[in-house]
């Protein structure tokens, strides 16, 4: 069943909608989507990494434990975006709570906007004994001190809306959305585009018939450089995504953790796409940041070690702690699942 408040604002809009505005009702304006607290896991629509495995979130912990000792060894902020439920932080401070200050140097801070999910994270972190009143919760990236910063971003740049634009005979569309009120239902419209600097910053944005264009993506990373511009420190970008250029769509719908039509469901259902991470590099390279790294999340996650650990966790576990640890393995590494599908960007301030 649609969110009627948000089914009714799509309506009014008389002229045919973006996939970006049509995205952005559904999920970030009121009543949105992420406004929902069921979102996550089992019984939500989606289940990130961490849910499947503590083994992600400690090869996380151990990759920026490392990272912090070769820049700094100084007071730290520890940043993540869109941190669900909290698990990941969870696990990133339980592997590193016996390594030597990195867990009293460290300043949390979730950037989070869902009510819901900061009483889900204040809850998580009690009940593992972390000091919720060391942690800070902001809706946008604002730290307020100038400490080195280290950003972890999830799963969080699929969900920022994109724009579909695609060549027929030698002439360039966008892909619409528009309402038909006699069949009462939302349907694909293309557009004939007719701007010819739309056309010139499509054109320079691939040399393919199709193309994805995620302003409020970019800006964001270009933000997260701004911010490690001026405070130093690192950010570690793990999503879906690409690197070649696109040879279709990826716009997808998730609901109840099954795969959905985006124009259904409205205001009820995850609504994503694969990242450019090709773009993001180029961003980060504008800067004149490292790429630490760039890699498939199966190579990133073996080469820092996820198969030792979870041999160690195994040898103290039943048959059954066995077995879960060996399907949350697979599932993270698989080619056939998150292993190549999933990549991890690294990058870093250059030294002056």
């Amino acid at each position: 069943m649609p969110n009627n408040k948000i089914l009714l604002n799509l309506i009014k809009k008389k002229e045919p909608l973006t996939i970006e505005d049509y995205t952005n009702l559904c999920l970030y304006k009121k009543n949105g989507y992420y406004i929902n607290s069921k979102i996550l896991g089992q019984k939500g629509d989606f289940i990130t990494a961490p849910e499947i495995s503590q083994l992600f979130g400690e090869i996380i912990g151990i990759y920026i434990y490392s990272y912090w000792t070769s820049f700094s060894k100084k007071n730290f902020n520890l940043v993540e975006l869109g941190p669900g439920r909290g698990t990941l932080m969870i696990d990133i401070l339980n592997i590193t709570k016996k390594l030597k200050h990195f867990n009293r140097l460290n300043n949390i801070c979730f950037i989070e906007k869902n009510l819901h999910l900061i009483k889900e994270q204040k809850k998580k972190m009690k009940k593992f004994h972390f000091d919720i009143s060391l942690v800070k919760w902001r809706k946008k990236i604002s730290i307020g001190n100038k400490n080195p910063t280290i950003i972890i971003a999830n799963e969080f740049f699929d969900c920022l809306p994109i724009r579909q634009f695609y060549k027929n005979n030698n002439l360039w569309y966008e892909k619409m959305i528009a309402y038909n009120n006699h069949e009462q239902r939302f349907f694909f419209r293309d557009k004939k585009i007719h701007s010819h600097a739309l056309i010139k910053k499509i054109k320079k944005n691939t040399s393919n018939n199709v193309l994805e264009l995620s302003k409020s993506r970019d800006d964001y990373f270009s933000k997260i450089c701004n911010h490690l511009k001026k405070n130093g420190g690192m950010a570690l970008i793990i999503d879906y995504g690409y690197y070649e250029e696109l040879q279709h769509f990826t716009l997808q719908s998730v609901y109840n953790n099954k795969k959905s039509n985006v124009l259904d469901n409205i205001g009820m259902q995850d609504i994503t796409s694969l990242v450019n991470f090709q773009k993001l590099i180029k961003i980060a390279k504008a800067f004149k940041f490292n790429i630490d790294v760039f890699t498939s999340q199966k190579e990133f996650l073996l080469k820092n070690g996820i198969r030792e650990r979870a041999n160690i966790i195994k040898k103290n576990a039943n048959h059954d702690q066995k077995k879960s640890i060996d399907s949350g393995f697979k599932r993270l590494t698989d080619n056939t699942q998150m292993g190549s599908l999933f990549k991890v960007l690294a990058i870093s301030k250059k030294n002056e």
